[in-house]
């Protein structure tokens, strides 16, 4: 499936939907922690099917982030995205994520003359940049620890 069949962008509640998403937060998070409930969809005939714990591990993620005002967009593990897109998910420029590209740091193939990058590489890329960063900051608080220069916040206020 092309990207551009799957990514719509993403999708916000409406202001006039935020108590039921905040209504259907509790009771999904009642069942994610450990209830017994099992949840189904029903249609206008009245037949229901049961949510697979997949599906309802993804609807809990997505009525979270609903709940507290973010967007959402699902895409599947191995979409094909524009260098735009990935520049969107990494949030970094389009010119940057192309040098990224061309070092070789993700992998891309083209379609005619556009590169394509799947989701799964951009992902992949992000984890390991993103532990990569939090590794720098341990060294660097390692770092101002031993030089004196860190300490620890006084949350007590006296």
């Amino acid at each position: 499936m092309a990207a551009a069949d799957t990514i719509r962008g993403p999708v916000s509640a409406r202001p006039e939907e935020a108590q039921d998403i905040a209504n259907l937060r509790t009771a999904l998070e009642a069942a994610d922690n450990g209830g017994t409930l099992r949840y189904f969809l029903a249609d206008s005939a009245g037949r229901r099917l049961e949510l697979p714990a997949s599906v309802f591990r993804v609807l809990v993620d997505v009525v979270r982030a609903m709940a507290r005002g973010q967007s959402v967009a699902v895409l599947h593990y191995d979409e094909e995205l524009t260098t735009q897109q990935a520049a969107d998910l990494l949030q970094v420029s389009r010119p940057y994520l192309v040098r990224l590209l061309e070092e070789g740091k993700i992998p891309y193939h083209m379609v005619g003359t556009h590169r394509r990058i799947y989701l799964r590489d951009v992902l992949a890329y992000k984890e390991l940049r993103d532990r990569r960063r939090r590794e720098a900051l341990r060294e660097l608080r390692r770092a101002s620890e031993a030089l004196g220069l860190y300490d620890e916040p006084d949350v007590g206020g006296g």
